[in-house]
């Protein structure tokens, strides 16, 4: 399943039955059956925490706040989410065209949601204009991890998903305002989550791309971001 936001609303992991992702016109809601230890850059209980729901909330091109995070929180309420477990993204991408790719593999299954739009490409590492407000994400990952990783591994993760991404970017000649290749947008932001669970014994301790849970995480990531960029002006 690639993008099934475009013919249904509902849609339940096929690796792993307890991941369900519910669309909405306003928003994504990712929903896990147990609590799920996470890191982010996310708006709404962004760095590490638990959750149970995981939002990426379709707001204009023109949205603009000063407390984009509290009015997050409200949103939640109307809603009728538990906000102390849930982690918040914004976007301006089209949810519709989320684009899902999943795998099982050595003591790991994944899910992986994507939404894109690339209009402010950005190369990192060049002198540009800067901003200390706040603007929504554009491309915003969502890793859904059923695996024992360690700290660091989980952040090793987030490294690989994010060279996964700008490898997209360069493959689909996406360009930032001076002409070259962009490595991601202004406003990106990711969230990986873990169950962590014992049960599968020995720990994740890496994530990188040479690894069995790094590769599956650059290839889904790969997928994911590919098919929703490429389909953003559909």
């Amino acid at each position: 399943m690639t993008q099934p936001f475009r013919h249904c609303t509902s849609y339940v992991s096929a690796v792993w039955p307890d991941i369900t992702v519910d669309y909405a016109d306003d928003h994504l809601l990712i929903t896990s059956a147990e609590p799920l230890t996470a890191v982010s850059s996310a708006l709404w209980r962004g760095g590490w925490t638990t959750a149970t729901h995981f939002v990426n909330w379709k707001v204009p091109l023109t949205y603009r706040c000063e407390n984009p995070a509290e009015m997050m929180r409200e949103q939640m309420a109307v809603w009728g989410y538990p906000a102390d477990a849930a982690i918040g993204l914004q976007t301006a991408a089209k949810i519709t065209h989320a684009a899902l790719e999943e795998e099982a593999g050595d003591r790991y299954r994944i899910v992986c949601c994507a939404t894109a739009g690339t209009s402010n490409g950005a190369r990192a590492g060049k002198i540009r204009e800067t901003f200390s407000a706040y603007q929504c994400g554009t491309i915003n990952i969502f890793l859904l991890i059923d695996a024992l990783l360690t700290p660091s591994a989980m952040i090793n993760g987030i490294i690989t998903a994010t060279e996964a991404k700008s490898a997209v970017l360069q493959d689909l000649q996406i360009v930032d305002e001076d002409g070259e290749i962009a490595t991601g947008t202004t406003t990106d932001s990711i969230v990986l989550a873990s169950t962590q669970k014992f049960e599968y014994g020995a720990p994740h301790r890496f994530a990188g791309a040479a690894t069995t849970i790094g590769n599956a995480i650059g290839r889904l990531v790969y997928k994911a971001v590919y098919e929703a960029v490429a389909t953003q002006g559909e």
